[in-house]
């Protein structure tokens, strides 16, 4: 990282991916670059690759945003989980990831993804507002988990930290188009079938 902010011009357009083999330094300069970082909890943790440094990151108003590498997880909520309780593994205390303006670390965690995953996608996404984009998830307020909750932020609690994550998903709105209805995607008998069908052809090949 030190070669790299040494000969590169990074920048707010940068994303750097994993980013958990800095030096505090490094960190620092990293941060105070505007570049993002991209973490993937699940997989930094199936690859043995580390645990980001959240704390000095945030120190130097660092940005960052979550993803899925590898697809050993795919579910947002489940690796803004894995973040937090990796930051409490590493640091032994809780609320990591949480602010003095936002007390939950949930709803902090999901508008600090959301920020940083826009950054580096250069995509319009910074909530229900004119200009941006709808990309929008619904939770299911129906939900045993969710019922009778009693603010949007307990709901988002639930959701990343006390359910299966995915099941308290209604709908997810892709620039103003519905993808998921009732928890379940519009491809999905196509690409359950398309994946069936992928797994037997490697399975063949192997033989």
């Amino acid at each position: 990282m030190q070669w790299l902010l040494d000969h590169a011009p990074v920048d707010k357009r940068w994303c750097l991916v994993h980013a958990t083999h800095m030096t505090p330094d490094e960190s620092a300069r990293a941060a105070r670059s505007g570049a993002v970082a991209g973490l993937c909890p699940s997989t930094e943790a199936n690859l043995g690759d580390g645990i980001f440094d959240a704390p000095s990151w945030l120190k130097a108003d660092g940005r960052w945003g979550v993803g899925s590498d590898s697809h050993v997880c795919v579910s947002a909520a489940q690796e803004l989980m894995l973040l937090e309780y990796s930051q409490r593994l590493a640091t032994r205390q809780r609320n990591v990831l949480a602010s003095h303006a936002q007390a939950w670390v949930a709803t902090h965690m999901t508008l600090q993804a959301v920020a940083g995953g826009a950054q580096a996608s250069a995509r319009p996404v910074a909530g229900l507002t004119h200009g941006q984009q709808a990309d929008i998830v619904v939770l299911d307020a129906q939900h045993p988990l969710l019922l009778d909750l009693p603010t949007p932020q307990a709901m988002a609690s639930a959701h990343v930290f006390a359910s299966h994550r995915q099941s308290v998903l209604h709908q997810v709105w892709v620039a103003g188009r519905l993808q998921v209805q009732a928890g379940r995607h519009a491809l999905h008998e196509s690409s359950r079938a398309e994946l069936a069908r992928a797994r037997l052809s490697l399975l063949k090949n192997q033989t």
